[in-house]
C-alpha cells in the first residue's frame, strides 16, 4: 500500500527542516551587513539587508517562515541596533503578514515591478519603525531616513537572484 502515517510525518519533517541552516546563515550574513561600519556618506544609503532577506524567504517558503519568525528576527534586530525592544519585532511581523498576503502575486511580477513593490513594503517597515520611535523619543524624519529605499530598489533583483540560487542548490 503506501507509507504508514508515522513515516510520512517523518519524511515531511525532514523536508521542512532541509535547508534551515542555510536560511539561518543568510540571516546571519544580512545581520552582519546591517551592523557593519561604513563611511557616513555610504551608510545613509545602507539597504535594509535583514528585511530584504526575510522578505525573500517568506516569499519563497511561506509555510516555514511567517509572523512569529518575523517577530523573533525583529527582536534580534532590536538588540543588534540598540533600539527600543519590540519596535523592529512589530514591524517585521507586519512585513511577514503583508508578504504572506501578497506572495502569490509578487512571485509572478517581473524584477522591476517586484523591486518596486518590495521597496514599498520596506518603506512601510521604516514608517512603522519611525512612528513607534516617535512615540517614545524625538525623531528626525528628514529625507535621509528614506534614502535606503533607493538601495533596496537597486539591490532587490540581485538579492532575489542570489537567494533563489542558494535555495535551489541547498534547500
Amino acid at each position: 500500500m503506501g507509507q504508514p502515517a508515522s513515516e510520512r510525518v517523518m519524511v515531511q519533517r525532514k523536508a521542512d527542516s532541509k535547508g534551515s541552516g542555510v536560511i539561518l546563515f543568510t540571516f546571519v550574513i544580512a545581520m552582519l551587513l546591517d551592523v557593519m561600519p561604513l563611511p557616513e556618506v555610504i551608510a545613509m544609503f545602507r539597504p535594509e539587508w535583514v528585511v530584504m532577506v526575510f522578505i525573500y524567504w517568506v516569499m519563497a517558503i511561506p509555510n516555514r517562515l511567517g509572523v512569529l519568525t518575523g517577530w523573533v528576527i525583529g527582536l534580534i534586530m532590536d538588540v543588534l541596533q540598540g533600539s527600543l525592544f519590540g519596535i523592529n519585532a512589530l514591524s517585521m511581523a507586519l512585513v511577514a503578514f503583508l508578504i504572506q498576503m501578497l506572495y502569490h502575486r509578487l512571485r509572478l511580477f517581473p524584477p522591476w515591478k517586484q523591486a518596486f513593490n518590495i521597496t514599498v513594503i520596506v518603506g512601510i517597515h521604516r514608517l512603522v519603525v519611525i512612528n513607534l520611535n516617535g512615540l517614545v523619543e524625538q525623531v528626525s524624519g528628514d529625507f535621509t531616513y528614506w534614502l535606503p529605499l533607493i538601495s533596496v530598489a537597486l539591490f532587490w533583483p540581485w538579492i532575489f537572484i542570489l537567494l533563489r540560487d542558494i535555495r535551489r542548490k541547498f534547500c
